[in-house]
């Protein structure tokens, strides 16, 4: 329905005369006459008596109210839109089973919009290969958790130096293995004892173990292992997998949330001679930073982010 045709239609309204009313608008009579017809077309009614001075029918006195109330309702509309030109802010990030960046980012979005209430900020999620740093040259995405080992200082030198980003938690990551493998009822486990095997991993997170050169952190401890993903879908195709021989991981907070503690068939382990913590890292697309509105959004995510870190 064209606004235009209902402030024409309260026009006519008042002065019930199409000529006075053309007069006021700044249209022609016949323009008024084919816009209120049209009005009465898409509301399958009379809105106006022809034949003879003009007057309302009852519908038509009906709808007066109605038009104001559709108006008023139409400019608060604008306004609002009108006001987003500089205050909306659309954020992309990934769908992860990692609680941290969501948490944190909705944290920013409330004390941002306490503190300019006009500002508002849509969050858009996704999965699959937005997880990754890749999206964010690719434009897919404007902020991914990246994992980095503890030990590698190279790979967070690289995340934190090369694009914007702040660690958002740390926390231990488990090796895992199902009743197929033969260290299965192995009391106590060393870097050694995987020795040949395989670690398989999330697509997500493999190009993060080849970074830190995992491999070679593990034969610094005597263990040779290979790294090898698969196209996993999400964390339930990957924990669901048949591991025969191999060796997966799992951070410490996907632990209970999927069950992995009380699965009879998997063993958790953790290394006795080898630490494998990881810092999660949250990582923003240069562009997106770069702005006003999405720099502001940065820098109240990375105090969070510090202060939490800082109680813990």
């Amino acid at each position: 329905m064209n606004t235009r045709y209902l402030e024409e239609y309260l026009v006519l309204a008042e002065e019930l005369n199409y000529s006075a009313a053309a007069k006021r608008l700044f249209i022609t009579r016949p323009t008024l006459s084919e816009h209120v017809a049209e009005l009465e077309g898409e509301l399958g009614c009379a809105l106006v008596e022809h034949g003879g001075r003009p007057q309302l029918t009852a519908a038509g006195r009906r709808f007066v109210d109605t038009a104001r109330n559709l108006l008023a309702s139409w400019e608060a509309v604008a306004e609002e839109y009108r006001s987003l030109e500089d205050n909306l802010l659309t954020v992309t990030v990934s769908a992860t089973n990692l609680p941290w960046l969501e948490d944190v980012l909705l944290q920013a979005r409330r004390t941002i919009g306490e503190k300019r209430p006009a500002a508002k900020i849509d969050i858009v999620t996704d999965s699959g290969p937005l997880a990754t740093v890749d999206a964010l040259d690719g434009h897919a995405n404007d902020i991914a958790i990246v994992g980095c080992k503890s030990f590698s200082e190279e790979g967070l030198r690289q995340l934190t130096e090369e694009r914007p980003g702040f660690v958002l938690t740390s926390e231990a990551t488990h090796l895992f293995m199902t009743a197929d493998n033969p260290l299965f009822a192995r009391e106590r486990l060393c870097a050694a004892d995987l020795d040949g095997a395989c670690l398989l991993l999330p697509p997500d997170v493999y190009q993060s173990y080849e970074r830190d050169a995992v491999a070679d952190h593990f034969a610094e401890h005597g263990a040779r292992v290979t790294l090898k993903t698969m196209p996993f879908r999400d964390h339930y195709e990957y924990f669901a997998h048949d591991f025969g021989r191999a060796i997966g991981i799992a951070p410490d907070t996907l632990v209970p949330r999927f069950g992995l503690d009380r699965r009879a068939n998997l063993r958790l382990f953790d290394l006795e001679d080898m630490e494998f913590s990881t810092d999660f890292i949250a990582v923003f697309r240069d562009e997106f930073v770069a702005t006003p509105k999405g720099r502001t959004l940065f820098e109240e995510m990375r105090s969070i982010a510090r202060e939490r870190r800082r109680r813990r």
